[in-house]
């Protein structure tokens, strides 16, 4: 059989494989069009579910030329969409075009105030306020995850009963349990204590909104795309094994064999950490308002943009933030198999 042949068998092998595999997904395309007074909300998109949501708004009178594509599912979301319209001139109120994309993917934390921390009777720490990260991949590794760990908790409570010289040695405490430590606290008369908190740096926002003065046009164009896997693999401290050790659709962190640190792993199915997107945003004469408010807490970096302008103006703009990539299997081409 020729080599072209023999290709064309393979191709037609991987698609009839892929229309078979399930595939887990929503997607909605629609084009618009219409002349008049517009009342539309519209939310593709849940949360930390998809990676990020998406919530529009249009409203006002005129003309309207609109086509969206939008494909949802566990873990990322995608969007391209194209807003062009033109005010009524005897417009009672212009039309604006808002569109407010939230991430998932956590923001940067900064080292705020401090939380109050209490033992429940049940055999478990209770906290009133939690903490995701703090600014390095040793950090990171240390809280994450939610509230801070029953051993970080059970440390605090350990410094806090040997400095106010309860009448324990180092030793004693060491070998309490969790309980027996927080009995410690109660007969001490300290039934809560403090931890450190941190607070979020961001909102993790992309906001833009583009209003056409009475006969006048407005443009908005995006193509985005936001994912977050948010399955976290812990791991202990002589954990030295390669990303393919876990989960497949997990991330996680991995000790350096000389005990150096942690870096990211991720596994082969993983969905990925990221945001990406392209924009152009504009009005012949009328209001445009752009605000950003994005940071990431692996390396620190930090976004933030507030911006409005009244007249004439056109803003052209492309952002990418890759946390975590995609696993190897998510980012295999069709091609590579060949």
């Amino acid at each position: 059989m020729k080599k072209r042949n023999l290709v064309a068998a393979a191709l037609s092998v991987v698609f009839i494989l892929a229309l078979a595999a399930p595939v887990f997904a929503m997607t909605h395309t629609a084009s618009y069009e219409w002349d008049g007074t517009a009342d539309m909300k519209r939310q593709v998109g849940h949360l930390c579910n998809t990676g990020a949501e998406q919530k529009v708004t249009i409203m006002g009178d005129g003309k309207m030329e609109r086509t969206s594509t939008a494909t949802i599912t566990a873990g990322k979301l995608t969007v391209e969409e194209q807003s062009d319209f033109v005010t009524a001139e005897d417009a009672a109120n212009n039309l604006v075009v808002t569109s407010v994309i939230t991430l998932c993917a956590p923001p940067k934390m900064e080292e705020s105030t401090t939380s109050y921390y209490a033992y429940a009777e049940e055999d478990e720490w209770v906290t009133a306020a939690s903490a995701w990260t703090k600014l390095s991949a040793d950090d990171l590794y240390e809280v994450h995850g939610g509230s801070p760990t029953s051993d970080t908790i059970a440390s605090k409570a350990r410094d806090l009963l040997l400095n106010n010289n309860n009448g324990y040695t180092e030793g004693q405490l060491r070998s309490m349990t969790d309980k027996q430590l927080a009995q410690a606290l109660i007969d001490a008369g300290e039934d809560y204590f403090t931890l450190d908190k941190y607070r979020e740096l961001t909102d993790q926002i992309w906001a833009v909104q583009v209003e056409a003065n009475p006969g006048m046009s407005g443009n908005l164009h995006k193509d985005f795309e936001a994912a977050y896997g948010d399955t976290y693999a812990s791991y202990g401290e002589d954990y030295h094994e390669s990303a393919d050790a876990f989960h497949a659709d997990q991330w996680g962190f991995v000790s350096a064999s000389n005990h150096a640190g942690y870096s990211v792993a991720r596994g082969s199915d993983y969905v990925g950490n990221y945001f990406n997107i392209e924009q152009m945003a504009r009005t012949s004469d009328g209001t445009l308002k752009r605000f950003i408010d994005i940071s990431e807490p692996f390396d620190g970096s930090y976004l933030m943009e507030d911006f409005e302008v009244v007249g004439e103006v056109e803003v052209e703009e492309a952002f990418n933030m890759t946390n975590i990539a995609p696993g190897v299997d998510i980012e295999v081409l069709w091609y590579d198999l060949f």
